[in-house]
């Protein structure tokens, strides 16, 4: 009776991996190119605006191009992108709430997380690094790198509106230096 119940199982493992196997296969069986490409266009920017579980584990999301793999990959690549710009944002808000409250570890920390990567920070005008990074300076007391963002965000201020916004910020923190983050964040600057 063991054999043939040793028997049973194998020939139920060989039928449940070659239902699997043809699973998979149906699943990889690749779509037509143009067609993938026009699903792709339609499903984006409803794709791109939904809540994560929805884009992720629904057939509304990904998954409906699961056989159109290079779109589907484009696809998760680009969610996945605006996920983490919202991420980063609300890091920098992290951080500077706990610079605010007096706690420059921690803001640190978030504010770390806050950096664009470098295919980001490359390829756009606005510079977000040299900011983010001035202000780690100004929590960690490092006056000579606040000076060396500060001059890395002034060479940008006529490629993109925010830089200026951002400069008249690090001058604050600059001039106020020995001033908490709190204080030096809206003191008087004598900056031009």
């Amino acid at each position: 009776m063991g054999g043939s119940h040793s028997s049973g199982m194998k020939v139920g493992h060989a039928l449940m991996a070659l239902g699997l196997g043809l699973g998979l296969c149906a699943v990889m069986a690749w779509a037509d190119p143009n067609s993938c490409r026009e699903r792709y266009e339609q499903l984006r920017p409803l794709a791109l605006r939904m809540p994560w579980m929805e884009f992720d584990q629904s057939d509304k999301g990904w998954r409906s191009l699961q056989d159109c793999g290079v779109e589907a990959a484009l696809l998760i690549d680009q969610y996945a992108a605006r996920v983490e710009d919202v991420t980063r944002r609300l890091r920098w808000h992290q951080a500077q709430l706990l610079a605010m409250a007096g706690h420059a570890d921690a803001a640190i920390r978030s504010a770390l997380a806050s950096r664009n990567p470098p295919e980001i920070e490359g390829n756009s005008a606005f510079r977000w690094n040299p900011y983010a990074d001035a202000t780690i300076a100004f929590l960690r007391k490092d006056r000579k790198e606040i000076e060396v963002q500060r001059d890395l965000l002034r060479l940008a201020v006529v490629e993109h509106p925010e830089n200026r916004n951002n400069l008249a910020v690090l001058d604050r923190l600059a001039d106020c230096f020995d001033k908490s983050y709190k204080q030096a964040y809206v003191c008087e600057t004598n900056s031009p």
